[in-house]
């Protein structure tokens, strides 16, 4: 049986979304938030979380681990997460409910910011969120690893169409806008679409799909619209050979023959947060 499901990015990094907006320091906090422990066990069925509506302070986790929190904290992969093996072993097995929400006047501002800046005051949120109940403390350190340069292969293949989503992409998201870029499909086969899309959000949805920094190189300042298909999951181990296209092409060959785009491998400086400790959190 195959689900089909919505990847939308969270893994760009916090530092990468603060350059887009240097004058903006994120100050926000929840006024009132329940955690309770839950039964789950970490990285089972049945996690899930979002601020609902996507543009409020209203915060609905569901059996969330601490990774689960640092994620959404700091929008961060967790394969650039250290120290969480360090920490006591009942919170490296515990998961918790939580539903948290600012004052009225905090709530309402938030959906007048822009999506970069109403994104930092949630991360903020969460953080302050991790410190107060948690007792997290936590540091950056930036590690030489490898990442991708995301750089233009075949000049002219990215256009703007200013298609607008169809009925039936704003059915999958509900009360919620269309992303400007997402991934849609099942485990076989995914749709990359686009509507209105920078290069350097293709860039992060790339570092998602690969679970590497991906860097936009491209000098690109338009938005774009497109849709094609490739085979899912093809970098996460598979046996599908890189140069496998039949049905469908990994996504790596499909963003090279369909927008004109190459990922080169390299080695750069990669943010990590360290964290350096954290306790089991009290329940109200």
């Amino acid at each position: 049986m195959r689900f089909r499901i919505a990847f939308i990015s969270i893994l760009a990094l916090a530092h990468a979304i603060s350059a887009q907006s240097p004058a903006y320091t994120p100050t926000m906090t929840f006024d009132v938030a329940s955690i309770r422990q839950s039964s789950a066990e970490p990285g089972g069925p049945g996690v899930r979380g979002n601020f609902e509506p996507f543009d409020s302070s209203h915060l609905i986790g569901k059996n969330w681990d601490l990774k689960d929190f640092l994620v959404w904290a700091y929008d961060i992969d967790t394969q650039r997460l250290i120290g969480l093996d360090r920490l006591d072993f009942q919170l490296q097995h515990a998961t918790f409910n939580v539903q948290a929400k600012a004052d009225v006047a905090a709530d309402e501002e938030i959906t007048k910011l822009p999506k970069e800046q109403r994104k930092l005051e949630q991360m903020h949120m969460i953080q302050a969120l991790l410190a107060e109940r948690f007792s997290l403390k936590a540091h950056w350190v930036d590690r030489d690893t490898r990442v991708f340069d995301l750089v233009i292969a075949r000049p002219g293949k990215l256009r703007t169409t200013g298609a607008a989503p169809g009925t039936h992409e704003a059915a999958r998201f509900g009360n919620h806008d269309v992303p400007r870029l997402y991934q849609w499909g099942d485990s076989v086969r995914t749709e990359f679409i686009a509507h209105g899309a920078t290069t350097g959000d293709i860039a992060e949805e790339l570092s998602a799909h690969l679970g590497t920094l991906v860097r936009d190189k491209t000098k690109l300042t338009g938005r774009y619209d497109f849709d094609f298909p490739f085979a899912a999951f093809q970098t996460r181990g598979s046996d599908r050979a890189i140069d496998e296209t039949n049905p469908w092409p990994p996504l790596e060959i499909a963003i090279r023959d369909e927008l004109g785009l190459r990922l080169v491998q390299t080695h750069g400086p990669v943010p990590f947060l360290v964290i350096d400790s954290a306790q089991m959190p009290t329940e109200n």
